[in-house]
């Protein structure tokens, strides 16, 4: 008999463990927390690529999305064994075609994905630790090393070409309009216009004015962009 009762105490408890009741008011809770993330994420999205290069707008909205979209899953999962091994077998099927280039544009995700596991486990406050220090990174990297590290002439450039599709080229002009510092962020080619964008620091009018004049020479169909994230150019 008493082993009996050992049996019943087990199986009832394996009901409990991998059954179907979950707390709906927990999961909607959470469901606001995720998305307030992936809103913070947007957000932050924009202010990291503000003053540096062009930032993925879809990518961007992406986030509000994708944070509690991934909460959802994780916090389905760790509720019921038997339907997460089945979900991971009906997520096999699905195919991501869209690239994604940039590292830092894959630690977006990560950190979305991080803040949707935080939320799952009722635990979003260390997913509010994430997000405020790549906050605070972001803020650092677009306020304070412009200013103080790079110089007040510090620009970005984006040189939009049909004719030179190398990125050797483009620095070989840099160099000969007398440009020493400069950092090569990110190029890319979409109906036969290569988007080259560089870090240019002490930028000063005359050098400006002799690089702007070289880009045009070898591409007359050319567009030049140049922005001073810390004011005007002297």
């Amino acid at each position: 008999m008493k082993n009996m009762n050992d049996i019943s105490f087990i199986n009832q408890n394996m009901i409990d463990n991998y059954g179907s009741v979950v707390d709906l008011n927990q999961y909607l809770f959470l469901l606001v927390i995720s998305l307030f993330f992936g809103v913070i994420l947007n957000v932050l999205y924009n202010i990291y690529f503000r003053e540096s290069e062009p930032s993925d707008a879809s990518l961007s909205r992406s986030l509000v999305l994708l944070t509690p979209s991934l909460m959802t899953i994780f916090w389905i999962v760790q509720h019921s064994l038997p339907l997460s091994v089945g979900l991971l077998g009906a997520l096999s099927f699905v195919r991501f075609r869209s690239p994604v280039k940039r590292a830092e544009d894959i630690a977006f995700i990560v950190i979305s994905l991080t803040c949707s596991i935080t939320c799952a486990i009722s635990n979003p406050l260390i997913g509010a630790i994430l997000v405020l220090l790549f906050l605070t990174f972001a803020v650092i990297r677009n306020s304070i090393i412009p200013r103080f590290i790079l110089g007040k002439n510090f620009a970005v450039l984006t040189y939009n070409t049909k004719k030179l599709e190398s990125v050797k080229s483009v620095e070989s002009i840099m160099e000969s309009a007398n440009i020493k510092k400069y950092e090569f962020v990110s190029s890319r080619k979409y109906d036969g216009i290569v988007s080259y964008v560089y870090n240019i620091s002490n930028l000063d009018k005359n050098n400006f004015q002799i690089l702007f004049d070289k880009l045009g020479t070898k591409d007359s169909e050319s567009n030049i962009n140049v922005f001073f994230p810390n004011g005007r150019i002297s």
